[in-house]
């Protein structure tokens, strides 16, 4: 029965690519139901429903021809949406459904955990404030061939830089975990951060810049960093590994316009290093 909410919320996840009451139905039906089952409690209801008309407002402001107002819902959406995903708003207790294991010899105790704040956040900007998305399979085949190379690159910087910093080693493995691991890490993790990230921070930057130049180097850049600096809680190797990421990720959305591909990137980059090397982390 707790899982219920969480089933509901990847409904909803998905429902972002079939249609908009999908979305919404599944999206409070989970709330509902994560009530029943504790994965919310007190006022989180209050705080979604918060997050939800701050992003209606943004929208409804950048149609508008008022800038200052437009910047002031911008900068709102962008502060609460930070503090729901950052944990820093109360009744968003954590479901665990994997206790902490050591994935292999020297790793630090890795676990999986759910929560409702960053996805409902990602489902909410996705849902209202940046619709554009894949629409057929084969507008996806092309979305992916574009990122391709993106992904190598990044893939290839990544692990660079944290196996310099002595933050993982080579470590190939198998574990049942990855297919428990895999649509936790893709619906939940980089659908959340993509969202926000790229399909908020980074398109509505380069949105309100008007010189083209200067819009791919400040949306680009402002995304990677604040991506890496959200991972401060790893300490400053992780943030540094996530700042390199995060301008791979912050490419691929350029390239592509659509968040499947910063969303593909991003997973690949988290498979490989869950696959291929230290997970989470040398301990």
């Amino acid at each position: 029965m707790s899982y219920i909410p969480f089933a509901l919320l990847i409904a909803a996840v998905l429902g972002l690519w079939l249609h908009r009451n999908v979305w919404i139905a599944a999206l409070s039906l989970s709330i509902v139901a994560a009530y029943f089952t504790g994965a919310l409690q007190d006022l989180a209801a209050l705080w979604i429903a918060l997050l939800a008309a701050l992003a209606w407002f943004y929208r409804f402001t950048r149609e508008r021809e008022g800038k200052a107002l437009q910047l002031f819902a911008g900068a709102l959406l962008f502060i609460f949406a930070l503090a729901l995903g950052l944990l820093l708003l109360p009744g968003f207790p954590r479901t665990v459904l994997v206790e902490p294991v050591v994935l292999s010899p020297g790793a630090a105790p890795y676990g999986i955990g759910v929560g409702f704040p960053k996805v409902v956040a990602g489902i909410l900007i996705l849902g209202l404030v940046n619709t554009a998305r894949v629409r057929s399979s084969g507008e996806l085949a092309a979305t992916l061939r574009s990122a391709a190379p993106v992904f190598l690159l990044t893939l290839a910087a990544v692990m660079a830089c944290a196996l310099l910093l002595g933050y993982v080693r080579f470590d190939p493995k198998w574990t049942t975990l990855f297919l428990l691991w895999a649509p936790v890490n893709l619906l939940f993790t980089c659908l959340s951060e993509e969202a926000f990230f790229r399909g908020f921070v980074q398109h509505e930057l380069a949105r309100a810049i008007k010189q083209p130049k200067l819009a791919i180097a400040i949306s680009v850049t402002a995304s990677a960093v604040l991506f890496g600096l959200s991972h401060f809680g790893g300490g400053w190797m992780y943030v540094l590994a996530g700042t390199v990421a995060g301008f791979g990720y912050a490419y691929a959305y350029h390239r592509t316009q659509r968040i499947e591909a910063a969303m593909a990137v991003h997973f690949g980059v988290n498979a490989v290093h869950f696959l291929c090397f230290t997970y989470p982390r040398l301990a």
